[in-house]
């Protein structure tokens, strides 16, 4: 079927035949035909000749003056539209396929019946490629976006997760653990006052085109994200790095820092090719290369595509190709549902209904949570005003209606063993007398969100407007936290963080440019805070590092620069046959170890 073809064909019933059953006679004339098809008569003629030949219609010329036309269509619009969206699906086009359903399926149940054909579209599949190769893919639909790949760059993390699929850091941090581990340097060691580290590199790791890793690249690599990036918080107090020997890397600090090598573990500390990024890095990023467990391919609107990288260091894959498919919005099935109950694999026998799934879920480590923009004039630069709001959000309230993966109230940004008993304080009289306590005169807050938080924003803003605060809620795209604009307009920003690293993560939030937390802050508290981080990271053990760190969060809390709002869940559903479904700090499935237990008889 030639999409073309079949949208000329809908493009038509649409027109003339919308509401009628198929084989009736509709009377038309090539002049009405011309209109709708925006082509001459004799293109209509052609057009018309062809569908008859595939069988789709039948057309009668009217015959003498005053007689028109008749054509019939022989079609059924859903089936044929359902078609044509599976086939588009199956091209990788999944935008156009929502598209072409939403112009011509209003009304009609051929979205949920192709919203179910995608549900088993989408999972592992064990194709033969060549007749004799078995080539095992998993595909995915998400509804969010890659903004960049960019480890210098990356803000979001569902981000950082792809560019770990893509790259790999000096070393690696085993949440499971709380260990640093491997990466493409196999030991690594300090000084005593944690001033000066040395990083050893494996031999034998290579790009993706076939370039070995040397310190070259991760000399490019690191004074590249110094030099003023988003991420350059991390290597801030690094006075030099420089090569020792042939695959020794010696970086050295103005200040203590016990937990640097964790710091080199991070997604955005990843090593590139200084040979590709300098001669095209706008090429680069379309396709970029790194060590990884998977290499870039193919990469539009529609998806993402990854293929194995054979000859990994870190050892192969299972699988030999990923296809991320990005789901549109306002077309796809909920966003908070793209990852359940998908990961089936086809080929298994005797798949047992979804009761029989193996369901994993996970806490994730953070939280969505409100910041008060102190740099600019309105009722939020009263901490009074500030409080009040907090009171008026009844967390347990905003779990019961609005459900889905939502599961505790926040008081911090972590979840911790008391988080499913602690109830958080609502107290809409207090909150009253707070307000006047401000002076609040019903000046208007406007509330900046994403897509995928909006509903949780406009439940916050119905609340507030019940208490006489009016909240407009304004969305951003994904690239809000690039658009220093939006951030300095916005008297709150309503947003999630996630921590793959506890430490390293909650560290970034107060010192990334960009980070919504941070540009809200007031400069004499980023100060202190930034003071605080110091003394943390001289800390010698964990108790001490977290204790000082939580002094900031107490302050936030206290102060409340921060709302705290929510934890949630993430989940997905799987056939127990498909082993290896583990996921990652950020939220998604770790794709390398993903393998199929093979069945006989």
């Amino acid at each position: 079927m030639q999409t073309a073809a079949a949208e000329r064909y809908l493009d038509l019933y649409s027109r003339f035949a919308d509401g009628a059953p198929v084989q009736t006679p509709v009377e038309v004339s090539l002049e009405e035909l011309a209109r709708t098809l925006y082509c001459t008569t004799r293109n209509v003629k052609l057009i018309l000749r062809k569908m008859e030949e595939e069988g789709w219609v039948q057309w009668q010329p009217g015959r003498g003056r005053g007689n028109r036309s008749q054509l019939v269509f022989q079609l059924e619009r859903d089936a044929m539209l359902l078609e044509l969206a599976q086939r588009m699906a199956q091209r990788g086009e999944y935008k156009p396929a929502f598209e072409i359903i939403h112009a011509h399926g209003k009304g009609s149940p051929v979205k949920d019946r192709f919203t179910e054909w995608l549900e088993l579209h989408f999972g592992y599949r064990t194709e033969v490629l060549d007749g004799k190769r078995h080539v095992d893919t998993l595909r995915l639909p998400v509804q969010t976006p890659i903004t960049t790949l960019d480890p210098a760059a990356v803000y979001y993390a569902f981000d950082a997760h792809m560019i770990r699929q893509l790259f790999d850091p000096l070393v690696h941090f085993d949440a499971s653990s709380g260990r640093v581990v491997p990466g493409i340097a196999h030991a690594w060691e300090c000084n005593k006052e944690a001033t000066v580290w040395q990083f050893h590199l494996r031999k034998g790791v290579y790009f993706h085109h076939g370039h070995e890793l040397t310190t070259d690249d991760v000399i490019f690599s690191l004074e590249r994200l110094r030099a003023g990036t988003s991420h350059s918080w991390l290597l801030r107090n690094v006075v030099s790095i420089e090569s020792i020997g042939a695959r020794t890397i010696r970086i050295e600090l103005a200040k203590t820092n016990r937990i640097f090598h964790r710091f080199m573990s991070s997604a955005m500390a990843s090593i590139l090719p200084r040979d590709l990024v300098e001669r095209d890095e706008e090429a680069f990023w379309k396709c970029p290369s790194g060590t990884g467990p998977f290499m870039a391919g193919e990469w539009n609107e529609d998806r993402f595509v990854l293929s194995v990288n054979k000859n990994y260091y870190n050892g192969r894959a299972h699988l030999d190709g990923v296809v991320i498919a990005f789901m549109p919005p306002e077309h796809g099935a909920s966003s908070r549902k793209c990852w359940e109950k998908l990961i089936l694999d086809h080929d298994l026998p005797d798949l047992k209904p979804d009761e029989e799934l193996v369901t994993f879920e996970m806490l994730c480590k953070g939280c969505t949570l409100l910041t008060w923009n102190l740099g600019k004039e309105g009722p939020q630069q009263s901490a009074s005003f500030r409080k009040a709001v907090d009171l008026l959000i009844d967390r347990h309230r905003m779990i019961r209606e609005l459900g889905e993966g939502r599961m505790y109230a926040a008081r911090g940004f972590r979840p911790d063993d008391n988080t499913p008993l602690r109830n958080i304080r609502h107290d809409p009289v207090m909150a009253k007398a707070l307000l006047r306590e401000a002076g609040y005169d019903g000046t208007p807050i406007t509330l900046y969100t994403s897509s995928f938080n909006v509903e949780d924003a406009q439940w916050i803003a119905d609340r507030c407007g019940e208490y006489g605060i009016p909240v407009h809620v304004k969305l951003h795209d994904s690239n809000g936290y690039k658009n220093s604009d939006l951030v300095n307009e916005a008297d709150t920003i309503h947003y999630g963080i996630v921590f793959a690293q506890d430490e390293v993560c909650e560290i970034e939030s107060y010192e990334q440019h960009g980070s919504f937390l941070k540009e809200h802050l007031h400069p004499d508290f980023r100060a202190w805070a930034r003071d605080k981080i110091d003394l943390a990271l001289a800390s010698k053990t964990t108790e001490e590092r977290r204790l000082i760190l939580g002094e900031i969060e107490e302050r936030l809390r206290e102060e409340a620069h921060v709302l705290f709002l929510l934890h949630k869940k993430t989940n997905t559903s799987y056939h127990p046959g498909i082993k290896g479904i583990t996921m990652s700090p950020l939220g998604w499935i770790d794709f390398k170890d993903v393998w199929v237990q093979s069945h006989t008889g």
